[in-house]
């Protein structure tokens, strides 16, 4: 599991570089207003001026790809430790996607809300049955981030 997972650590470091340039132009809210309906012409400007071809477009879609597939794969290993009780390894790998939630960019901010959700969800069951989690699930949902959500939470349940 260790080499696996400097494989797919160093796999992962190589498409983010690949795309860094496409990913660098589309944050660059005046660089993509440029952009045309024009096909043709938005890959030669792309090229011409940012040095962006077809390279980058492939390689930011394996990026996008890789982190997607990476992260449902870190979902269903919090669910399978939270199946087999395994509290403090669950507790590891909350904190992993925690940190995946909140450091990434997502497709959209709705996705990235959705998972921090998803997250507050799960996190109960390892909060509910490990030593300290009523500590950290105070820690967890205080935090600027969630505490929004979890009024959100709030208001929603009493309205039912």
């Amino acid at each position: 599991m260790v080499d696996r997972r400097v494989e797919v650590v160093a796999r992962l470091k190589a498409l983010e570089d690949a795309a860094a340039p496409l990913v660098t132009f589309l944050q660059n809210a005046n660089a993509v207003q440029e952009l045309r309906a024009d096909k043709q012409y938005n890959l030669q400007m792309l090229n011409d001026r940012y040095q962006i071809g077809l390279d980058q477009i492939e390689a930011l879609y394996q990026y996008a790809k890789f982190q997607f597939e990476s992260l449902s794969a870190l979902w269903g290993k919090l669910a399978a430790e939270i199946l087999m009780q395994n509290w403090d390894i669950a507790l590891e790998e909350l904190n992993r996607l925690k940190e995946i939630i909140d450091s990434k960019s997502f497709s959209s901010p709705l996705n990235q809300v959705q998972s921090r959700i998803w997250l507050m969800h799960w996190s109960l069951f390892i909060f509910f049955n490990h030593d300290n989690g009523r500590t950290q699930i105070i820690d967890l949902f205080n935090q600027d981030k969630y505490v929004t959500l979890t009024t959100k939470l709030k208001v929603s349940m009493f309205c039912y």
